[in-house]
């Protein structure tokens, strides 16, 4: 059961809203059907057309259908709080959009992020109970405690600087409006509820029937509430007098709630007291989970697709102590003065989380709270994500990076601190001979996924480099050997790897001299490979780590 209490942020999404689905999305049409359970969970039906984001100017050799097949693989992969999809198809619309629809089930809507073509949606929904046990259900920011810190020491301007200060913030709107209009103008999305109770009252919500509302954003819209907005002389110089950036950081969200909606006040609604499960979420999920790996195989995704391999979440959390703390505050970016060497505030923990077994195969992971002892969240969007865990050396234990904001002055400590670790357990290894072959560019193996891609001089000018397009998982590689046609080995040495969304996409070797015409490539890679989640939670810990 849901009991967190969640209240409204002062912001709703703006300019670097606007851009960020300007950039990232690009053409996006979204329906989203959720079915709702008075504990959070649900399920949601998501219906979206967008224009990938990785543009494919010159990679002949990947097929259209591989690279529809890449995007929803990060579908499934980037989004956030999916317990397991079911139902999913996809398709390439006659305007050369990718369409994809397909179920998600969620164990708690708070934390469901679900993301097409890169598109990291900023107004997402929150569900929280009242002190009388109403459901609440609000659409609005991500809260950003960087934007709800304190201002420091505001300038004063004077009335030419002032004028000066607001024709600089219009320009800059101005530069910026012929990108919005030529994608983010045509983004579309639509928010259907299906609710476990009656609505009792509603703002900015569109009442179907008792039990159901819906909401819509539209590009247009948006774009339409910002040029009223920056053509307001008024609110333009109480933006700027208040030390604020009109462009950044927009207005109020009741003001922009008003032209978007309709209705000045937040997009809300409250529930009556009777309440009851639209349907069975344990029966349903579980059903989904079981016919998970066939719905995946009918759709072309082997056994290297990332989302492919079977995940298990393990039930106890891993024990997890912080082992060093860096802190600056006085950064500057336009003076170049870099603390730490550090170009930005922050506060960073490098975390020591003992593993359940030893010699996994860490990948990466993802912090999903930090609060201080004020009840504070301090954990940005953008530092969400876990990059770079690295083993130590008896394998007993993954050291990594939590970076986060500032705490507030008044701050002691953390309330919480908790996320979770992505590692591969394999059974085993097994080999991939791709078979005799030309080592030339071009050249396809006799195993679908891998080819070479180029070879060359080497960097240091003393051999040739070798590269190789292949169809892996990441850090599912052993060992690689090279042979000449009579069997011998080729003496090779690492050139370095490239990889995407969980997969391995190339990857290179030199040899001093040159190699021979033809030869054979041998892969040992992870047999029997399961990803395992291993949860960890630290609370009532000072700044430095120590327990309160």
């Amino acid at each position: 059961m849901l009991d967190r209490k969640v209240k409204v942020v002062s912001k709703t999404c703006w300019v670097p809203l606007v851009l960020g689905l300007a950039f990232f999305a690009g053409c996006v049409e979204e329906k989203s059907e959720y079915t709702l359970n008075p504990d959070g969970s649900g399920k949601v039906v998501y219906d979206v057309i967008f224009v990938p984001t990785q543009l494919n100017l010159s990679d002949n050799e990947t097929s259209p259908q591989y690279r529809i097949r890449l995007e929803i693989e990060k579908i499934l992969q980037m989004s956030e709080g999916v317990d397991v999809w079911s139902d999913i198809s996809y398709d390439l619309t006659d305007e050369g959009r990718i369409h994809f629809v397909g179920t998600a089930y969620f164990r708690d809507i708070n934390k469901v992020n679900i993301r097409a073509g890169g598109f990291n949606k900023d107004m997402k929904l929150r569900f929280s109970r009242s002190q009388s046990g109403r459901i609440i259900i609000e659409l609005r920011k991500e809260s950003d405690s960087k934007s709800n810190q304190e201002k420091g020491d505001v300038p004063e301007f004077s009335e030419a600087e002032l004028a000066q200060k607001i024709k600089e913030a219009r320009l800059q709107y101005n530069e910026l409006k012929p990108m919005m209009l030529a994608t983010f103008g045509t983004l579309k999305q639509v928010k259907k509820l299906h609710l476990p109770g009656k609505v009792e009252k509603h703002s900015n919500f569109e009442l179907i029937d008792s039990n159901t509302v819906q909401v819509k954003i539209e590009g247009r819209k948006m774009i339409e509430a910002m040029d009223k907005m920056i053509a307001y002389d008024g609110w333009m110089e109480r933006q700027i007098r208040a030390g604020k950036n009109p462009v950044k950081e927009g207005p109020d969200e009741p003001v922009l709630n008003e032209m978007l909606f309709g209705e000045k006040g937040p997009v809300q609604l409250v529930l009556d007291s009777d309440s009851k499960a639209l349907f069975d979420y344990d029966a349903e999920a579980a059903q989904a989970r079981k016919g998970y790996k066939a719905m995946l195989k009918k759709l072309g995704f082997g056994e290297t697709s990332p989302i492919a391999v079977p995940t298990i979440t393990d039930a106890k959390p891993g024990k997890a102590r912080i082992g060093g703390v860096r802190l600056v505050t006085g950064a500057d970016k336009e003076r170049k003065i870099r603390p730490l060497n550090q170009f930005d505030n922050s506060y960073t923990l490098s975390m020591i989380l003992e593993l359940p077994e030893p010699n996994l195969i860490i990948i990466e992971g993802q912090v999903e709270e930090a609060l201080t002892d004020t009840g504070k969240s301090i954990l940005s969007e953008h530092n969400r994500r876990i990059l770079f865990p690295k083993p130590s050396e008896d394998g007993r234990a993954a050291v990594f990076d939590v970076k986060l904001d500032v705490p507030e002055e008044n701050a002691k400590g953390l309330s919480e601190l908790s996320g979770t670790l992505e590692c591969f357990k394999a059974t085993g290894t097994k080999k991939i001979d791709l078979g005799v072959m030309d080592f030339k560019e071009g050249i396809s193996s006799d195993v679908p996924g891998f080819s070479i891609r180029s070879v060359k001089e080497s960097y240091d000018k003393k051999g040739q480099e070798i590269s190789l397009k292949v169809d892996l998982l990441r850090k599912s590689v052993k060992d690689v050997k090279f042979y000449h046609e009579n069997g011998t080995e080729i003496d090779v040495s690492s050139g370095g790897r490239s990889s995407s969304q969980g997969r391995l996409l190339y990857i290179s070797f030199k040899t001093k001299g040159e190699f021979p015409p033809r030869g054979r490539i041998v892969f040992e890679v992870l047999d029997g490979v399961t990803k395992h989640r291993i949860p960890f939670k630290l609370t009532n810990v000072s700044l430095i780590g120590r327990p309160f």
